[in-house]
């Protein structure tokens, strides 16, 4: 009598179609994916415009804020002159909030930061511009809508 031999079952996971699902994982991962756009600062900047329309704006109407490398915030109109740590950007605010009453719509703020100012320092100024808002006698509202971003070297 001859004894027959056991079949020894060899286990294991099959990977002939692994190929397949890494792809069709790979695919769903690429396809179900939302790419977020980056964010900086948004800002609505005025088309370009020719020679002829150019507007001619009265120096007492600009408050000009000039940042400098260390930060430092020099705030510059006619009758006022400062100079505002990086603790005193909220004076910003009442500057342009007292201003906005005195001037109504016609002010514009240049806003002029060193090339070395740190971003941070500008973005921070251009909060508090933005936060600017007064209510007038008759019910309206002034903002500091006129923006005027200028990168400088000096100061």
């Amino acid at each position: 009598m001859r004894l027959r031999e056991k079949n020894k079952h060899t286990y294991g996971i099959p990977t002939g179609s692994m190929g397949d699902v890494a792809f069709l994982i790979l695919l769903f991962f690429l396809v179900s994916t939302v790419f977020t756009k980056d964010k900086g600062l948004k800002m609505l900047l005025p088309e370009k415009t020719t020679d002829q329309d150019k507007v001619i704006v009265v120096p007492e109407n600009i408050i000009t804020l000039a940042i400098n490398p260390a930060g430092e915030v020099k705030v510059k109109t006619i009758g006022y002159d400062e100079y505002l740590t990086t603790q005193e950007y909220g004076r910003i605010k009442v500057i342009i909030d007292e201003r906005l009453l005195e001037r109504d719509t016609l002010l514009v703020i240049s806003l002029r930061a060193s090339k070395e100012a740190p971003y941070g320092s500008m973005v921070r100024v251009l909060d508090q511009i933005k936060l600017a808002k007064v209510i007038t006698a008759d019910g309206r509202e002034l903002t500091a809508n006129k923006i005027s971003l200028i990168p400088t070297s000096e100061e």
